[in-house]
């Protein structure tokens, strides 16, 4: 069973008392920036008014940021797009990228929306650009439930 975007559980807290950051990649940016932009929109619509956004290199820095920054707010949206090319480079930072964010989360109990794209071409990553809407409805919910 899928959740469909604009489809959320009923929410225990005020969304517009919650802090959420967004870490983005330049890597790729026209991707992620767009990506950012209905984030935003998305959270903004939501009732979310204190959010913080946060530029990194590339995805393999995403963690780094996450780590440093989290402790300021009551969760994160991190949005990447990984695009696998002739090497095995791909397999390897996507591994990284997703372990890495795992560990963050196990260790600041603080919930982290995985927004990294990992896809086979620039095609599969422009479809999936409409799914940030459905991190930031995840973040809230997650957020404002637990």
């Amino acid at each position: 069973m899928s959740k469909q975007s604009g489809f959320m559980a009923s929410l225990s807290a005020d969304p517009s008392k919650i802090k959420i950051a967004i870490i983005k990649a330049k890597y790729n940016y026209d991707i992620t920036e767009e990506m950012e932009t209905l984030a935003i929109e998305r959270l903004k619509e939501l009732g979310v008014t204190n959010i913080s956004s946060y530029e990194v290199p590339g995805s393999f820095e995403i963690p780094y940021a996450a780590k440093k920054v989290i402790k300021n707010y009551d969760g994160a949206i991190v949005i990447g797009c990984l695009i696998k090319g002739e090497t095995n480079h791909y397999e390897y930072i996507s591994q990284g990228v997703t372990l890495a964010i795992q560990n963050v989360i196990s260790e600041t109990e603080k919930p982290i929306i995985f927004g990294v794209l990992t896809v086979q071409n620039i095609d599969q990553a422009k479809k999936r650009i409409k799914s940030a809407t459905t991190y930031a409805e995840n973040a809230v919910e997650i957020i404002c439930n637990f």
